[in-house]
């Protein structure tokens, strides 16, 4: 036998039992992140809808920013992860939750990469208060002071801003197609 197969075939064992030893790992490990995941879901669900203690997914077919919905408690409202684009720094990922009035109960950015100085005042609890109550009975927008139908905006940040309103108005579009 030449050195060349030899060495194939010594590849080719260690191969199979890597493969076979990362399967078997993956098969214990996997049920596990998953539950760490739902968990860390939960939470963040929790956060924009506080009064609901239960979250079921909707399925359906939603644009691309819609990342999942969820419905609360049966028929107390719904939570949207959105992910919209056109921030500052990017896209701006953010949970919102909103009451069978389809007024907003929370809001709570996930990922993003807007700079400190301005756009990272979407997590600050002035801002997330500034969120909270709005109807989104008609297209939301954004102004200094916030009033029914529009957000407090921040700022400085108008394209953090208008990313969240974008966002919102997406959601609100969904919301009307689920209801």
């Amino acid at each position: 036998m030449s050195k060349a197969l030899k060495l194939g075939i010594k590849l080719l064992i260690i191969t199979a039992v890597s493969a076979l030893v990362l399967a078997f790992t993956n098969s214990i490990t996997e049920p596990i992140i998953k539950e760490a995941d739902q968990e860390k879901l939960n939470e963040s669900l929790k956060v924009a809808f506080p009064e609901a203690n239960n979250f079921e997914e909707v399925k359906g077919n939603f644009p691309a920013s819609i990342v999942g919905v969820y419905k609360a408690d049966g028929d107390k409202g719904y939570v949207f992860d959105i992910i919209s684009k056109g921030g500052y720094g990017g896209d701006i990922e953010f949970i919102l939750g909103v009451d069978s009035d389809n007024k907003i109960t929370g809001f709570s950015p996930l990922k993003h990469s807007e700079s400190a100085g301005f756009g990272l005042q979407m997590e600050e609890d002035w801002f997330k208060e500034g969120v909270k109550g709005v109807s989104m009975d008609n297209k939301v927008g954004a102004s200094q002071s916030g009033s029914e139908n529009e957000i407090v905006g921040i700022s400085g940040a108008t394209l953090s801003t208008t990313s969240i309103v974008n966002g919102i108005n997406t959601a609100r579009e969904v919301l009307e197609s689920i209801k």
